[in-house]
């Protein structure tokens, strides 16, 4: 399990293959088979019950050690603006409704504690989860934070949040395209949706471990975890073929249950590729706008959707598509290699205009920037489970990881052109890499730039 730069838990992305199934809506439909873990998935209100026993068990993901909140109230707000390109305007009210669905146990109290001026909704099917969630919130004093026992499938909203949040969860779904329909309704016209789904390309191996076990229990008409979990637990420990499956499955057997359990034995399981996820989008009516630089992709140092091609007819064929389509190029060359499927998303009636990276970029490099300066406040957890009242403070954001964006932010001119910093350090870029730097500096991934009138 890892966290992202808030310390928010994001599920891990093991390799794997599934595709887009959809019932109401035909969005490049394949065969099941063995490509999906779908044996499950009969139809939404019964699914919600399997996610809702099978999160009452595990309560996934676990209490951080440590939470985090900011100096700056407005800060996440103004990085979440430049990410999708408003580079002085805000993108939030001051007074945002923003939307978790799917919070588990930690993800909504980081959002309320990174957007304190917010209202904050978290929603979960699983009431052990939440329990989880407000105890925390107690702990810390959070006040701007409502938890609901509730599926997004259900709930109901329209036109009610700024901003909707909702990473790894409609995969999880019955019918993962009407589940984001939900997700699209309950957007204002001007939201935006942060949205992550599973890449196919990252699903190979534990797809195939989920049917394979299905098959070896006998395929059992409804899921159960406590026969499951030691079977699985014995072939972790055990399987020794000379195969991927066996490199896939060994670092396993360190994994805690909660999340040997998430990764390995979760009921119902969907993913999808760029093109699948913007067939998805299209019919739910919301355009994808931009890729999220999540922490996966950070950690990497610099994963993310751009190809950097040696050929010149190459880099200029693939430089030339729409996003969307780039992305998918990436997504097919790269396979189990390309990035999460992390992307912002907003309605086709938003007044805002989707900004293309190529026009990003040429305002990034005409934009007048300073560094980011502030305060994080870190509380740790005590041995009684609740978080200390006297917080360490410490500097924020510290230094990028990517060498290139480090370079250039020690460098930085603040108020001058970008590209000036980038002439008198001899940087003639091309697309990728400025993407990649923009990426890496000056959006809610890469929190060191901030733009200035």
């Amino acid at each position: 399990m890892s966290t992202d730069d808030s310390g928010r838990s994001v599920p891990p992305p093991p390799k794997g293959l599934g595709a887009v199934k959809r019932r109401a809506v035909t969005v490049n439909r394949e065969p099941a088979g063995e490509v999906e873990n779908l044996h499950f998935a009969s139809d939404p209100a019964a699914v919600d019950q399997l996610n809702s026993e099978f999160y009452g068990k595990i309560k996934f993901p676990w209490p951080p050690q440590t939470f985090e909140r900011y100096q700056r109230p407005d800060l996440w707000a103004r990085l979440l603006a430049q990410d999708l390109g408003s580079w002085t305007a805000p993108l939030l009210p001051p007074d945002a409704r923003i939307w978790v669905a799917g919070c588990g146990t930690n993800q909504a109290l980081y959002t309320a504690l990174k957007f304190p001026q917010a209202q904050v909704l978290g929603s979960d099917l699983s009431a052990e989860s939440l329990a989880v969630a407000a105890a925390n919130a107690q702990s810390l004093g959070v006040g701007n934070l409502e938890l609901r026992n509730e599926s997004l499938n259900g709930a109901g909203y329209e036109g009610r949040f700024d901003y909707v949040i909702c990473t790894g969860v409609i995969h999880h779904n019955a019918d993962p395209v009407a589940a984001l329909g939900h997700l699209a309704r309950a957007l204002k016209p001007t939201g935006v949706l942060e949205l992550m789904v599973y890449n196919r390309y990252h699903r190979i191996m534990t797809t195939s471990f989920q049917n394979a076990l299905w098959v070896l229990l006998g395929k059992p008409q409804k899921p159960d975890l406590a026969r499951e979990l030691p079977v699985a637990r014995k072939f972790v420990t055990t399987f020794r073929e000379d195969c991927l499956m066996s490199a896939f499955l060994a670092p396993l057997a360190e994994a805690t249950d909660a999340s040997f359990a998430d990764t390995l034995l979760q009921p119902v399981e969907h993913s999808f590729t760029v093109e699948t996820l913007e067939a998805a989008a299209t019919a739910c009516d919301l355009d994808m706008v931009g890729f999220c630089n999540d922490v996966f992709s950070r950690t990497d140092g610099g994963a993310d959707w751009n190809l950097q091609l040696a050929d010149p007819d190459l880099a200029r064929l693939y430089a030339a598509l729409p996003d969307t389509q780039r992305w998918q190029v990436t997504n097919l060359l790269l396979a189990e290699s390309s990035p999460m499927l992390w992307f912002y998303l907003q309605r086709r009636d938003c007044p805002r205009r989707r900004r293309p990276e190529q026009e990003l970029c040429e305002e990034f490099l005409a934009g007048r920037f300073t560094r980011v300066k502030t305060e994080k406040e870190v509380f740790f957890r005590r041995p009684d489970g609740g978080y200390d009242d006297h917080p360490m403070r410490l500097p924020f954001p510290g230094e990028p990881r990517n060498p290139l964006a480090k370079r250039v932010l020690a460098a930085l001119e603040e108020g001058a052109p970008l590209r000036e910093t980038l002439r008198r350090l001899d940087l003639s870029l091309p697309f990728p890499l400025i993407n990649r730097l923009r990426l890496n500096l000056a959006t809610s991934g890469g929190p060191f730039l901030e733009a200035v009138s």
